[in-house]
């Protein structure tokens, strides 16, 4: 009798365990898919540690990385929030003030759920600056060699994917507002085969966040911009293509398309990337 309660207690310890770790499986795998790294800006030994901001090869931003910077934000609670300081008016009306994702490993088979935090705030009495989130793809440069931590050098840009934006579609304007999140999902739905191969040139992908207001001497709004929580997540197969009649594109494959019939769709299956020619130390 003994030894049958005890084989019960151990029973239910077991099962009460493994549906502990169910539970903490399941509420942090959201940010274990996360394909951006440090999207919180809590790293503790950098916080904009996997960001870009230092852009020495160009001339328009030298000075960039003086203007970013990782706060507390006390009014939301955040403890942890990128800082785009467009106060400057020179600043903000030409160039602004940008940041990359450090380059993540891109699959043209796949879709990718991308979305962030962000809010604008005014220091002139305007909204406050504007927010152009940039998906973009690149292609390893003819020079480059590869790796699996490339630099920004090391790549070009081949495809820019629509620009997110938040209250205003044709200005990205939400400033005035609480902190906002948007959601977009990339490749888009309904692209051609055309537009689909020049996207299976792209083996990498980064976000460019760009705070700017150039609407105008007299009417640039300076400010701040904050961004927090960005994540980029892969959520499955990309959509099928639609075949144009007589198209002579190629899959990523080196498989023609000439053949399919109009209306028809080539589905996708999954690529693994292509291997490094050497890796870097």
């Amino acid at each position: 009798m003994h030894a049958t309660k005890t084989l019960s207690w151990t029973t239910a310890l077991i099962f009460s365990l493994c549906a502990a770790h169910s539970a903490y499986a399941q509420k942090n795998k959201p940010e274990e898919l996360n394909l951006v790294k440090n999207g919180h800006f809590d790293d503790p030994s950098d916080p904009l540690n996997h960001w870009l901001y230092v852009f020495d090869h160009n001339k328009h931003y030298l000075k960039n990385h003086t203007y970013v910077s990782v706060v507390e934000d006390k009014a939301s609670m955040r403890p942890h929030v990128l800082r785009l300081d467009a106060t400057v008016h020179t600043v903000c009306i030409n160039q602004g003030v940008q940041v990359y994702t450090a380059p993540i490993r891109f699959d043209p088979k796949k879709k990718y759920m991308i979305s962030l935090s962000a809010r604008s705030i005014g220091t002139t009495g305007g909204p406050g600056p504007k927010c152009r989130i940039y998906p973009i793809g690149y292609r390893w440069h003819p020079r480059a060699v590869k790796s699996n931590n490339p630099s920004f050098a090391d790549l070009r840009e081949a495809v820019r994917f629509q620009v997110i934006y938040f209250n205003n579609a044709d200005t990205g304007e939400f400033s005035h507002v609480p902190w906002k999140r948007v959601e977009r999902v990339i490749p888009t739905f309904g692209r051609s085969e055309l537009q689909q191969s020049h996207l299976e040139n792209c083996e990498w992908l980064m976000l460019k966040i760009l705070a700017l207001d150039a609407t105008g001497v007299d009417k640039c709004n300076t400010g701040y911009l904050y961004v927090d929580d960005v994540k980029i997540v892969e959520i499955g197969l990309a959509d099928e293509v639609k075949i144009s009649a007589g198209a002579a594109t190629k899959g990523f494959d080196g498989k023609s398309w000439t053949g399919s019939k109009p209306g028809e769709t080539k589905p996708f299956v999954p690529i693994g990337g292509p291997k490094p020619s050497r890796k870097t130390k």
